[in-house]
């Protein structure tokens, strides 16, 4: 039987581990795995493969007949399917970051940003307007190729957001609609250009400066919610929401140091977020929980799938799924029903998404030497995904 004094007690106390302290202590940090795995998250493929695959199955539940079912999923699934674009901007603002922080230099930044985005939307946008609207349209082809409409779609090349061709779609179950995933657009060129403005001015070179800019905007932001419900989502989070995770994912890679990978810090965070996101005045509050289950996710040593992961397909999924569906859903009356129309879409969204990766965009991306010949490419995938779309 020991008889220690309460000086003892207290000494041994101190020196034996908290919880908290012992987590921090035994638990890699993001930047540890990134260390260990050269720079690239283990599982960020698959995130963003999941994530894209995700949004094409909703986007079938949206594009059927189905309105009970599209109801169902929205009430059931609303956390989940609100959550998607954003964890997209949050993983660009991390993986981006790594590539602003290793070039240092706007126009290296702007041009690797151009090279991956562009190339892919300009084919797909021409391919909707000169291929797939003529195909399609209930008007003639000469009204076709003179409406207004038909030459503002290639303004979503450069952002200039468009949805609609003449006589395109128009008694599909969502009507005259050619790709809703481009709504994201915007936003991800103004993360882009913000960045580019922060590497400017040195801000986001700095931790102290930029979180401490990051601190103030998200108590204005946070109040602004509170008081006003600026940014509360509806259906989906309103475009400055997602810009703002973008800037959660930027601060994530700056803390990667004391950021440590736990699954008991995912669970809480995944709950967190699961009961917050509804709540007036936790639109952006919610981001930070939402982003650790983004990046620990990207942690992950998770098992490859060749025929997903023999590229990076991801932004041809989330690019070309909206207009294929609604072109399956015109072609053939039969495949209205949803779980139908995502069985005919999978295979040929990933067919287009690994042409557009191997003959588009990994091409695209080869030119950066050529562009650019004095820089470095960068060690960390240095891809970008959109929005979402």
């Amino acid at each position: 039987m020991h008889n220690d004094s309460p000086e003892v007690l207290d000494k041994r106390n101190e020196q034996e581990p908290s919880f908290v302290r012992k987590l921090l202590s035994t638990s890699p940090t993001i930047e540890s795995v990134l260390r260990q795995y050269r720079g690239a998250g283990p599982g960020f493929d698959a995130l963003r493969i999941g994530l894209a695959l995700a949004i094409l199955s909703y986007h079938a539940v949206l594009l059927s007949y189905d309105k009970t079912t599209l109801a169902f999923v929205n009430q059931t699934f609303h956390i989940f399917i609100i959550a998607l674009v954003p964890m997209f901007f949050a993983l660009s603002g991390f993986l981006v970051t790594g590539s602003a922080l290793r070039t240092r230099s706007v126009r290296v930044f702007l041009t690797y940003r151009g090279l991956r985005i562009f190339p892919a939307l300009a084919v797909e946008v021409t391919l909707c307007a000169l291929v797939l609207g003529p195909i399609v349209t209930s008007v003639p082809l000469s009204t076709y190729f003179t409406d207004k409409h038909f030459f503002a779609y290639f303004g979503n090349v450069v952002g200039m957001v468009r949805m609609t061709l003449p006589g395109v779609f128009l008694d599909n179950p969502h009507p005259n609609v050619v790709n809703g995933s481009l709504w994201t657009l915007q936003p991800e060129f103004y993360c882009y250009l913000i960045m580019a403005g922060l590497m400017l001015t040195s801000i986001v070179f700095s931790r102290f400066w930029f979180t401490l800019g990051f601190a103030i905007s998200t108590v204005a932001l946070t109040m602004l919610n509170v008081l006003y419900g600026y940014g509360t989502p509806g259906d989906l989070f309103p475009p400055n929401v997602i810009l703002y995770y973008f800037f959660v994912g930027i601060a994530f890679f700056h803390w990667k140091d004391r950021i440590v990978v736990h699954p008991a810090l995912f669970a809480a965070s995944a709950l967190l977020a699961y009961f917050t996101l509804p709540l007036q005045g936790f639109s952006y509050l919610a981001a930070l929980p939402i982003t650790y289950c983004t990046v620990y996710i990207g942690m992950l040593a998770i098992p490859r799938i060749p025929l997903l992961q023999a590229g990076d397909y991801s932004y041809g999924i989330y690019l070309f799924n909206f207009p294929i569906q609604q072109s399956l859903v015109y072609a053939f009356p039969s495949l209205r029903e949803w779980w139908m129309l995502l069985a005919a879409a999978v295979p040929l969204t990933v067919l287009f998404a690994a042409l557009s990766w191997h003959w588009i965009e990994k091409p695209s991306l080869g030119l950066k030497k050529r562009f650019l010949p004095q820089t470095k490419a960068p060690t960390m995938t240095p891809v970008a995904r959109p929005a979402a779309r």
